[in-house]
Order: structure tokens, then sequence, then C-alpha cells
């Protein structure tokens, strides 16, 4: 066996991820108030860092001043350095001083929303008076055991253990607080809900509570002959009896959870028509510009300064440099992708939805010669103010179908799904290979099952279930 040891020399091509283009891609992706954040706790690590209301200028300058600090560190002139950046974006004027009041802040704004527990207890306690202390204590337990739907989530035997009572006073609070506003609140299930919702219409008797227990799964699936065959109701009181259930409310607390649901969108850019063109423009708010704090920047120009101040004083501006050539690029590079997005979407922005062209990353990416990996990265929670409305960046990017010599995005069908369903006759519901057709006439070739997804996305239910009956 010949074994020897030996060198070769062989050149390969790989990138090295620093520890800056590391943070540059955290930065390009992160949403605006995610940067908000990030930016918020540099101010608070970084005194070299401060805000910049004035525009800023090019980066090269910032580029060219990295380069030579690394050249000869040792022999730093900081007088030059500092009389350099004074025509870049780290100029420090009287009007470039931040103020936060001027700042626009939803934390400004106050707004209180009655929560349904409260509602609850301001109900129950214009009955406290007629009830015993320990009434009213298991009043309030129970109101507490309410969840946001307004159903009532106990253990019977759990609850009469704790408090050391009879189910048959539990069950009388139950009572009481099931005649409460809103109606069906403090049910134990579905059914229970929509039989207190029915008493309180009026609709007391043991026939509805009958089709309620035992036959509402059949009502929803339009079995009405069967129905009609086991309780000698007719299929025409059935479908009236159905139409009744449809306008009940089956989560009785869900308005007082409207609320928690809203969430605030700071668009990171808008599109405008000016002049028949379309004009994007980034938003300043949504990354706040900023700048080298001039107090330091004294500091550095200081000689008698001692040496570990300077080190310590230098690494923070290097830190603080390199944000600000990160933030910037990210905001170039969101711009250069709405500028894309707006004049491939051009038909859209001029009249609706039916003309949004199917899109991809990489169509994206070759117009502005970039990676697709960073158009991904560019759009991820971010979102852009233009005349049609506020959209995310990914509600542009959909899959297409043929439609003669052009392209019909996801998003046109749906829409087209749910003009047609909206027109129907709601006694001879289109079938998903109905709409197949439509929608062949019209030129688009889309399977069946394709429409059965869409349907469902747009939670529309199956023909069967749509059907009425009058």
């Amino acid at each position: 066996m010949n074994i020897k040891v030996d060198l070769n020399l062989k050149q390969t091509q790989k990138l090295v991820m620093t520890t800056e283009m590391k943070q540059a891609i955290e930065i390009l992706q992160l949403t605006s108030m995610e940067l908000n954040n990030l930016i918020d706790k540099e101010l608070l690590e970084n005194p070299m860092l401060e805000f910049n209301d004035s525009p800023m200028e090019s980066m090269e300058v910032v580029k060219d001043e990295a380069a030579k600090k690394e050249e000869s560190k040792d022999q730093i002139e900081w007088d030059d350095y500092f009389q350099n950046m004074q025509s870049t974006e780290f100029r420090n004027t009287p009007s470039s001083s931040y103020d936060p009041d001027d700042e626009f802040n939803f934390e400004k704004f106050s707004y209180y929303e009655t929560t349904l527990n409260e509602y609850l207890l301001l109900q129950f306690h214009v009955l406290s008076e007629d009830l015993t202390e320990t009434e009213n204590l298991i009043g309030e337990y129970l109101i507490d055991c309410i969840d946001d739907n307004g159903y009532l989530l106990i253990d019977m035997d759990y609850i009469c253990d704790i408090l050391g009572v009879t189910q048959d006073v539990v069950e009388k609070l139950i009572g009481i607080i099931q005649q409460f506003d809103p109606a069906g609140v403090g049910a134990r299930d579905i059914k229970e809900c929509l039989l207190i919702q029915l008493r309180q219409e009026g609709y007391d008797d043991e026939v509805y509570e009958n089709l309620v227990n035992n036959y509402l799964t059949d009502l929803a699936e339009n079995q009405f002959k069967r129905v009609s065959q086991e309780t000698g109701i007719s299929t025409s009181e059935l479908a009236v009896f159905k139409e009744l259930i449809k306008t009940l409310e089956p989560k009785p607390g869900r308005q007082f959870t409207n609320f928690d649901g809203v969430k605030y969108i700071i668009p990171d850019g808008s599109i405008e028509w000016i002049d028949n063109e379309l004009v994007v423009q980034i938003n300043d708010i949504s990354a706040p510009r900023l700048q080298i704090n001039s107090f330091y920047q004294g500091m550095l120009k200081t000689r008698n300064e001692n040496e570990d101040t300077k080190k310590y004083i230098e690494k923070k501006l290097d830190s603080a440099a390199f944000l600000i050539k990160s933030i910037e690029q990210r905001r170039d590079t969101i711009r250069k992708v709405i500028e894309a997005i707006a004049h491939y979407q051009e038909n859209f922005f001029r009249e609706g939805v039916e003309d949004l062209k199917p899109l991809t990353l990489k169509a994206i990416a070759d117009m502005i010669e970039v990676h697709e990996s960073t158009v991904s990265r560019a759009i991820r929670g971010k979102y852009v103010q233009t005349p049609k409305g506020t959209f995310s960046l990914k509600f542009f990017f959909k899959r297409g179908f043929s439609q003669g010599a052009d392209d019909v995005s996801s998003e046109a069908i749906k829409q087209k799904i749910q003009a047609f369903v909206d027109a129907e006759d709601k006694r001879k519901p289109l079938s998903d290979q109905k709409i197949v057709e439509m929608l062949k006439e019209q030129g688009v070739d889309v399977a069946r099952r394709t429409i059965a997804k869409y349907r469902e996305a747009l939670n529309i239910l199956p023909s069967s279930k749509r059907k009425q009956f009058r």
C-alpha cells in the first residue's frame, strides 16, 4: 500500500456571511414596527445615534470613510473626517433636531372598550340587592368563567364542590345570567345558545327545542324530507325555521371582541396617481432617519481625550454608520420593489382586482436586478397605500391562469366566483362544475378542484348547503 501526504491547490468560490451582511439581511426583512423597535434599542445602546428629520443624501461618503479607516486606523485625522461629513447625511443643523412631540404615534390616542365581563357584571349588580351574599359571589364567579364568545365553561360538579353549594343554586344563577344581554350569553353549548335566543324571541315550544337538539345538523345540510318524515313538520316550515336559525348569533360575545382584532398598519410606502403617472413614495414614519450625534463628534475632534474613550466612540461610530447605511439600503430596496410592482400592475391601479396580473418573485427580481430571496425579504410584512386601498406587498404576487392571449390572476378568479354566487338563483345554486363552465365561456380554463379550493377560501358553502327553498 502506497500512502503519501501532499499539498494541492484548489480554487473555489463561496459566500462568507459577515456579521454586517447578516445584520443588513435582517434589517431588510424587518417590518416597520420591528425596525422601529430595533432603532429604539440602538438609540439606547449607542450614544452616537440620534434622529434626523432632514432628507438623507448619498451614502457613498460613508463607504469611503470606512475604507480609509480600514487602511490606517492608527492615523485617523478626526478633524478632516468630520469636516468631510458635514456635507453628508450626518450633517447636523438646528432644523434637524428631533422632537418626539412632533412624531405621529398611535399611542397618543386613547380608546376604551367595555369588555363582555364588565358588561355582564354591570347587569348582574343591578340585581344584587335581590340576591344573598352567597348568590352574589356565585354569580360573579360564573361570569368570570364566561369566555370571549359568550359561553359558560364550567364543570358543574367542580363548581359545586369548590363553592360548597348545591347544583340547584348554581343552576338558578346560570338561569339569571342567561337572561342578560347579549342574547344567548351564558350558554354551555351551541344548542343551548340557540334555544335561549329562540325563547327570547317568543319561540318557546317543544317542537323548536326538538329540532335544535336533534336535527340541527340535518337542517344545515338541507335534509328536509327526512326530518319531515320523522317529525311530521312540513318541508316548507322546516325551510322557514332554518332561515330563522340563520338569523341567530352563534357567538354572543363576538361584538365585544371585534375591537381586540383591530390591527394598526403603517404603510411602508404609497403609490399615487400624479399627472396620470404612478408615483412611489417611501413613508419616513415606518423607518425614521438617523444621524451621528454632534456632541460626540466634538469629543472625537478633541485631541486630549484619552485613548480608551476614543476607541469606544470609534467603535460606536462604526456601528452607527453601518446601521444608517443598512436602513437606507432597506429603504432603497423597498422603493425599487414597489416601483416595479406599480409598473407591472398599472392596470390594477386603474381598474381594480379583475385586472390584477399574475406575478412572481422572479419577475420583480429580474426587473430590479436582485436575487429572488432579496425580493422575498423585502415584501415580508410590508404594506403599501394605493388609490385602491392599503395592501400587503404579498397581495400583488399571485398565481395565474390563461385567458386567451393574456393571463388572469387567482385573485381575479376568486372575484369572479364571488360575483357568480352573489348573482345565482338561491333555489338553484351553482355547482363547482357549473362555475368551471361559466369561466370557460369567458376564456378562463380552471380545474373544478381549483374552484372548490377558491370557494372554500372565500368561505362559500357548497351548492347543496347554499340552497334555499323560498
